[in-house]
């Protein structure tokens, strides 16, 4: 009789097996997940519909005007103040809040299925109670979670046993800075959403900018103001457009940093669905990834069928694409009707509107970055292009 670890060994070996023969025979429309594994696609769909909600949630608050701005006079300026900010909907950081939990139950739900199937007698009550997704900041904890007297009795958790090495891939421990580690992140937000309060989010205003001035900071540059704050100052009489940009933000219980409430979601849903997945399932990471958006409401066939469902897109990216796709027709239009005249807007609006947000971002965001930068020769061929498309009769420049 083959020892656990022997065993352990074989199963792992037809789970790769597995894997390479989906690769190897170009099948990566169906999915690599073994039987046992298959709630992980289910859980990773649920996941993005709950993040979806939050976006519809995020982008009906944001498109009502959330930040208030008000305008003070001295002898020689017109100030521009943030007089105040609207709260966030209630629903905004209880759904922030079950997306992360549902995340972290696909990981525990992924690694006790695996268990399971490793074994070959079912798990006590106290060896269930005790299989649970670590997160440790250094291998002497992580070696003693696992020398634990009921994890110890499956005879997976040694050093050398692939199952052991696989988790410890994917603790905090692997990074210098531990506490930015999306695991650590993942536990420390929904063990604050469990036994603490719901997660502590808020809108703030954190960028302004003087349209003229916008194209001349890094985009990454953060102001966050305090109400009452003077935002912009101009010379009395003189006619200056600024761009303010509100942020939707939650704060991270273990270091208090805050964060883009939509960034912080996605980033760690799709660490756990491209890393932390297949490497507890399989092992590694040259996989497809498991395609997180699908309608579970309603029955597939099986997984295979499933995966072909699937969008890859998910639930913040779409998001991404709606915002930046309708910010880029309004912006598009306008300068398009400016280059060709007023009879032009009807067929380059009728352009725009038949183009989908993918499709509005990929044509126009990169011609408009590089005319943000001065190359505006770039910008006046493209738009001599977009024009044909349109239908648009181009004109004569010298």
């Amino acid at each position: 009789m083959a020892d656990a670890r022997g065993w352990t060994h074989g199963t792992v070996d037809s789970e790769l097996q597995h894997c390479r023969a989906m690769l190897s025979t170009g099948t990566t429309s169906g999915s690599w997940l073994p039987p046992h594994q298959e709630h992980a696609l289910f859980t990773t769909a649920h996941i993005d519909a709950i993040i979806t909600t939050l976006s519809v949630t995020l982008e009906r608050y944001q498109r009502d005007e959330p930040v208030q701005l008000g305008r003070r006079y001295t002898q020689a300026e017109e100030q521009v103040i943030l007089e105040g900010i609207r709260p966030l909907p209630q629903a905004a950081a209880r759904l922030f809040a079950d997306a992360l939990n549902q995340v972290r139950n696909c990981i525990e739900h992924t690694l006790f299925a695996e268990v399971v199937h490793r074994l070959d007698r079912p798990l006590t009550p106290d060896e269930s109670r005790a299989l649970q997704m670590p997160a440790f900041d250094t291998s002497e904890k992580y070696e003693q979670w696992a020398h634990h007297k009921h994890r110890v009795s499956l005879n997976l958790f040694s050093p050398g046993d692939d199952l052991y090495e696989r988790i410890h891939r994917l603790q905090p421990l692997q990074r210098n800075e531990t506490h930015h580690h999306p695991l650590r992140v993942l536990t420390e937000h929904t063990n604050f959403a469990k036994h603490r309060e719901p997660t502590i989010a808020l809108t703030r205003v954190a960028r302004f900018d003087l349209d003229s001035q916008i194209t001349k900071r890094p985009a990454q540059i953060r102001d966050v103001v305090e109400i009452g704050d003077v935002l912009a100052s101009v010379p009395i009489g003189r006619r200056e457009s600024i761009s303010v940009w509100p942020e939707v933000a939650v704060q991270r219980p273990h270091s208090g940093e805050w964060r883009t409430l939509m960034k912080e979601t996605s980033e760690i849903a799709d660490w756990v669905r491209l890393q932390a997945l297949p490497i507890l399932i399989a092992g590694r990471t040259d996989l497809p990834p498991i395609p997180p958006a699908l309608d579970i409401t309603v029955v597939h066939d099986n997984a295979d069928a499933a995966w072909a469902a699937a969008s890859d897109t998910p639930a913040a990216k779409r998001m991404q694409q709606r915002i930046g796709g309708e910010m880029l027709r309004v912006q598009i239009l306008d300068m398009m009707v400016g280059m060709f005249g007023t009879p032009s807007r009807v067929p380059f609006e009728r352009w725009l509107t038949g183009m989908d947000d993918e499709t509005v971002m990929s044509t126009f965001w990169d011609v408009l970055e590089r005319a943000g930068r001065g190359d505006l020769a770039s910008f006046r061929r493209a738009a001599e292009r977009w024009a044909i498309e349109a239908n648009v009769q181009p004109t004569d420049h010298d």
